[in-house]
């Protein structure tokens, strides 16, 4: 059996290390390599050399994926040796016989393959790191020169000389604009398609203009007048507001489209046209965004559907500094596509930013003036009022960055206003009818009761709208980054780290889709374990005859079960090796013995009472902490409910330690004992027969164990007797016993038995006054009857 094993590790490690041989060694090779680049990248940006940073980007990147492809190669292969090194077994120990020459030979090559591998994998990770690391830095030292040049100054837009090379420039674009068309028809004419073409481009145009009528009547009929129809809520306002800004953006979107696609068909658009025609794209989809927003924002023809405080008239003029400054914005995206791709003079393209970033100012100072916002409510109108401080400042900032010739700065802060309010503003349409679904969906699932349980409503609209925030802050965050300068590839870095992990000081982050996957793996166990919880209730043991404590343990423990299942998988998941447990079990012991010592005695004391089941749900107990009802056995702590409905927590560990009196721990059957006395004149004899018959006409009295009388002592006014009965629910002790009380009151009365009152003889051997000594009988006033024994109240009888 040796001899095969040797036979199959050899066949392995031939496989594994004779035929990749010369690919390891070329893999080690490229690593080098890699290294070696990383170097000299490194070299070049410790010395400030960088002249092409974008190109470096790229370069690194590449070397990253290449690291990758090749750990995931590598790790493929460390796995085989180790399957391979596990198929062997154990090395032989100091005591233990040599193993044969060939199995030794096959582990010590084994083993150094393994080596082998382990250190190209370090170097690999190596790479990556420092790729990673200098990406970061090149990425930084981008965003470092775009603000470096953004305040450095320039001329000035006043200076006349400025204006004189812009007006130069723009004959010059113009004629460029001019050519570029001219041989485009040139072109179609020599090939007689001009004709056709024009008429295509022209029915293009013509049907992306009538969208905008069908698609509007058709977005306002099927959903905005559905929801019109229902109360106003801040929610559904803003659902119509996007609705009304869709029936005019789709439109733009699909005819966009049409055109873009015909042009580049018919051949007009070159790779420089086809920016400007995007650029021009791009603008009016601003400009129909905008226009279809302000129309739902301000609603002037429904006020009860308006979402800004403010009347008609003031919303119009809002709208209409709102469209100016999106048709500025798209004019100056236009113009800078266009010059750029005709190669403009700088004095131009410093023109147009200019008065773009002057006109922009001007909208906004125009729009944050204090009389087109009055706002009722104090709290929403410090909001607006600090808004517009802000935006004042802004356009003053930007108007005097403009004439101090700081025009770069200026543009990049005047257009960052208009994209940040694009984003919020489609941020927030899409909250709200995020919110609205989710709202719609509830309502669709849960019933009645649900819907008009205002705590359950509010729970469910702040962890919706949590979520909802969550998805959208994450969402909006790369395109911000973007907007403020950060480059794309580095947000897609960042995208890319949080997909698929990071490591921090050589410790590996997993990623979040990971963590969302765990976490769903939980979720998904946990939920499933609630399900077979349920279908176990309310099937098998509902149809058995088990009792209800033991109904109860089980069900307990099938969710112990389920839980540990569920952090096991989830943790696996996650890709750690369930075999470190051991190891964190260990540290943990530690802290188990100072700190949690207690936690894990009632965890463990709460799994005896589970198996062993001293006490269990519904029985009646009395401990040292107090007495009722056992509700509900958790993993800490059990919860015992008193008759008089307060709530006592016990910790599991003081039912294992202490006396616990269980009054249902076999059966419901128990004693209670009515004591009574009668007088020295009564026969005893007839005492017993009428306290024996009143506890056989009782029908919760048992004939088995008979009830019994006991005569207990010769009272001081009385003969003392006890009742002593079996009920068959113990928990109905009281009312028994108040109801054996009346029936033998009854009994006594018609018998002619008396009841005594308490007598004591005093003898006074002194009056006041020399008076002889005289024997007095005194008769207290009638005490109540006191039991002897005490019995516990149930929860029914409270």
């Amino acid at each position: 059996m040796r001899a095969f094993c040797a036979g199959l590790a050899a066949l392995f490690a031939f496989l594994a290390t004779a035929l990749p041989v010369a690919a390891q060694t070329d893999r080690a090779s490229e690593i080098e390599a890699a290294a070696q680049e990383i170097a000299s990248i490194r070299t070049e940006v410790n010395a400030d050399q960088i002249d092409e940073a974008a190109a470096l980007e790229q370069r690194l990147r590449a070397l990253r994926v290449e690291g990758r492809n090749r750990l995931t190669a590598i790790e493929r292969e460390l796995e085989a040796t180790r399957a391979q090194i596990e198929f062997l077994g154990p090395a032989p120990g100091e005591n233990d016989p040599p193993e044969s020459d060939i199995i030794a030979g096959e582990r010590s090559e084994l083993e150094g393959q393994r080596a082998r591998l382990n250190g190209q994998r370090t170097r690999v990770l190596a790479n990556i790191f420092e790729s990673g690391e200098l990406l970061t830095r090149l990425s930084g030292a981008r965003v470092g020169a775009l603000y470096r040049t953004l305040v450095e100054r320039g001329a000035s837009p006043l200076e006349p000389g400025l204006w004189g090379a812009a007006w130069t420039s723009a004959r010059d674009v113009s004629a460029r604009v001019g050519r570029y068309f001219a041989s485009w028809s040139e072109v179609k004419r020599g090939g007689g398609g001009y004709g056709r073409s024009v008429a295509i481009i022209v029915a293009a145009l013509v049907l992306s203009l009538m969208l905008f009528g069908p698609v509007n009547r058709w977005i306002a009929g099927t959903f905005s007048t559905a929801v019109e129809k229902r109360k106003p809520t801040s929610a559904r306002r803003v659902v119509v507001a996007g609705l009304k800004m869709a029936g005019r953006t789709v439109p733009g979107v699909i005819g966009g489209l049409i055109i873009i696609e015909t042009l580049r068909a018919q051949g007009v658009l070159t790779p420089e046209g086809e920016v400007a025609a995007r650029a021009f794209w791009v603008g009016v989809l601003s400009i129909l965004i905008v226009s279809g927003f302000t129309a739902g924002f301000f609603a002037p023809s429904s006020p009860g559907w308006r979402i800004a405080p403010i009347d008609a008239d003031r919303g119009r003029a809002v709208s209409r500094l709102a469209l100016a400054i999106v048709l500025i914005f798209s004019l100056d995206t236009l113009l800078s596509a266009i010059g750029i791709a005709a190669r403009a003079d700088d004095a131009l393209l410093r023109i147009i930013d200019a008065l773009a970033a002057t006109a922009i100012a001007v909208c906004v100072f125009l729009l944050c003036r204090s009389r087109l916002w009055r706002v009722e409510d104090e709290k929403s109108g410090e909001g607006w009022r600090l808004l517009r401080r802000i935006g004042r400042a802004l356009t003053i900032i930007i108007i005097a960055a403009v004439v101090a010739g700081y025009v770069p700065f200026a543009h990049f802060i005047a257009t960052r206003i208009v994209y940040l309010a694009l984003f919020i503003g489609l941020a927030w349409m899409m909250r709200a009818m995020l919110a609205e679904s989710a709202l719609a969906l509830r309502n669709s699932l849960s019933t009645e009761t649900d819907r008009q349980d205002e705590n359950e409503s509010a729970n469910y609209r702040f962890w919706s709208r949590l979520i909802i925030n969550t998805l959208l802050i994450v969402a909006v965050t790369p395109a911000v980054l973007v907007l403020f300068g950060v480059p794309s590839a580095t947000v897609r870095d960042l995208a890319g780290q949080a997909v698929f992990g990071f490591n921090i000081g050589g410790v590996h982050i997993p990623s979040v889709a990971k963590l969302f996957a765990a976490v769903l793996v939980f979720v998904v166990i946990m939920a499933a374990t609630k399900l077979i919880q349920r279908g176990v209730q309310q099937g098998p043991l509902a149809h058995s005859r088990a009792d209800i404590g033991v109904q109860n343990s089980l069900i307990t423990l099938m969710g112990y079960a389920g839980l540990v299942i569920a952090l096991f998988a989830s943790i696996s998941s996650l890709g750690f090796d369930l075999g470190n447990l051991a190891l964190i079990a260990g540290a943990l012991s530690v802290g188990i013995g100072f700190g949690l010592q207690s936690i894990v005695n009632n965890f463990v004391s709460g799994l005896i009472l589970l198996f062993e089941r001293p006490i269990k749900v519904g029985d009646w107990i009395v401990t040292p902490s107090g007495e009722g009802t056992v509700k509900k056995i958790s993993v800490r702590s059990t919860e015992i409910e008193t008759f008089d409905r307060s709530s006592i927590i016990v910790p599991n560990s003081e039912f294992i330690s202490s006396t616990v009196t269980n009054w249902t721990h076999k059966d419901r059957l128990g004693r209670i004992t009515v004591p009574v006395g009668v007088s020295y004149g009564s026969d005893p004899e007839q005492v017993k027969e009428i306290l024996l018959q009143c506890a056989h006409d009782h029908p919760q009295i048992v004939s088995y164990p008979e009830p019994f009388v006991t005569w207990m002592d010769f009272g001081a006014s009385s003969l003392d007797f006890e009742l002593r009965a079996y009920l068959a629910d113990i928990s109905k002790g009281l009312t028994v016993r108040t109801e054996l009380r009346f029936a033998i009151f009854k009994a006594f009365t018609d018998a002619g038995v008396e009841i005594p009152f308490p007598q004591q003889d005093v003898y006074i051997k002194a009056m006041p006054g020399g008076e002889a000594s005289q024997k007095l009988k005194t008769q207290q006033a009638p005490a109540p009857e006191t039991n002897t024994e005490a019995q516990p109240e149930t929860d029914a009888e409270k």
